[in-house]
């Protein structure tokens, strides 16, 4: 596929599945400064389909680094008036992010964490009105990534490897890669509507390496793919994505989890971690590298002692088949079976009444990948039956 062609193909892809911009509306893209190439390529799209306005908030993670060493983190107020005004528009948010492990070494996990949590800022401004408005994120290749994902080529053959594996990763190599996004939308609302229909009370996580079980919430409702506003929208809020997931409960979980890829956090890797929770807490962890950060994101709040997603992935997902360690949540939360320690996205605002019905509360969501080609998951009836819902890291047949 032309290399031009592809990109552009990215771009209208992000436009018209993720945001699915409509006439009129206006757009609103987070990008690093060196992306600027791509952003016209995205506003192109966006014009295309109807934009009203665009706008772009431009951010470096090397200005960013030396902010952090000289200087209280903060949220800069004019940010915040730009996503605040957008969301009031109505605009739809595309996030850009370039994975990166160099730019932040040696950055203390405190300094990293506050970060994190400043970075939610501006883009929970975008997620609060993102359930209407429609946004989405993505991964742009860049030197840094593809040396992380390819140190086995020469460095100058990394770049164009990464490029042509986001292609495949995008369907952007699809006669009609619209269409192709919207029939995977189809297929995997199918697949939901099983799920939600068996209102399973409990799952078994089996494997080499782990050995728990996780209780979603009642009443749960599978959710990934997309996101649908009835009468309005459907949308992808990451993109790619081969994820199915639901909310646990936050006081039922027992038994330990471990890590299967390394977690790529605020440009730091931790690598081999077990988490040992007993009645939903965290009560012990464990890592072969990053232990302090690790511990920083548990001890961020009370809610971070917790668990706030379950995902599901088939290990034969495109991404999954490629057979590579991406170094970043967004592509190997979709090779591999998931949670999320931290932040659970429900239907409850006020805390108390969160968790009250096993929701918890965070300032953070920091997901981490469990599955495993030897990953067994089975389900729990309500009537006490349990029955297969991923055998060796796949789909059993009722689910494919």
């Amino acid at each position: 596929m032309d290399f031009n062609e592809g990109r552009r193909r990215y771009a209208e892809i992000l436009v018209k599945i993720g945001v699915e911009l409509k006439q009129g509306q206006a757009l609103c893209v987070e990008a690093p400064v060196d992306q600027w190439d791509f952003v016209t390529l995205i506003a192109q799209e966006a014009y295309k389909a109807g934009c009203s306005k665009f706008q772009v908030i431009w951010k470096c993670d090397a200005v960013d680094r030396v902010k952090l060493e000289n200087q209280k983190v903060e949220v800069l107020d004019c940010d915040k008036a730009v996503a605040q005004h957008y969301a009031e528009l109505g605009a739809g948010f595309i996030r850009l992010d370039c994975p990166d492990t160099k730019t932040f070494a040696g950055v203390p996990a405190e300094l990293l964490n506050e970060k994190a949590i400043a970075d939610t800022v501006v883009r929970g401004i975008f997620r609060s009105a993102g359930m209407k408005n429609g946004q989405t994120i993505c991964c742009m290749p860049c030197q840094a990534w593809a040396d992380l994902v390819y140190p086995d080529l020469p460095q100058d053959k990394r770049l164009e490897a990464l490029w042509e594996a986001v292609f495949t990763c995008m369907r952007c190599g699809e006669p009609d890669p619209v269409g192709s996004w919207k029939q995977y939308i189809a297929d995997t609302t199918r697949r939901k509507a099983k799920l939600d229909a068996k209102q399973y009370v409990s799952f078994h996580y089996k494997s080499a390496k782990t050995d728990i079980t996780i209780s979603p919430v009642e009443n749960q409702k599978w959710q990934g793919g997309c996101i649908e506003i009835p009468g309005e929208r459907v949308f992808i809020p990451n993109l790619p994505t081969v994820e199915v997931f639901t909310t646990p409960h936050k006081y039922k979980a027992d038994g330990h989890i471990a890590s299967t890829l390394p977690l790529n956090y605020r440009g730091q890797l931790i690598e081999n971690f077990v988490l040992y929770l007993e009645k939903g807490r965290i009560v012990r962890f464990t890592a072969e590298k990053g232990e302090e950060l690790l511990r920083s994101i548990i001890e961020t709040d009370e809610g971070s002692h917790y668990l706030g997603e379950m995902a599901f992935i088939d290990q034969s997902s495109s991404i999954a088949s490629l057979g590579r360690v991406f170094f970043t949540t967004l592509y190997d939360e979709n090779a591999s079976c998931h949670v999320a320690i931290g932040n659970a996205f429900g239907p409850f605002a006020d805390p108390k009444e969160k968790d009250a019905h096993g929701y918890n509360d965070s300032k953070l969501h920091v997901d981490f990948m469990v599955g495993s080609d030897d990953m067994h998951i089975q389900g729990q009836l309500p009537d006490g039956t349990w029955e297969d819902v991923l055998v060796d890291g796949h789909w059993a047949p009722e689910f494919q």
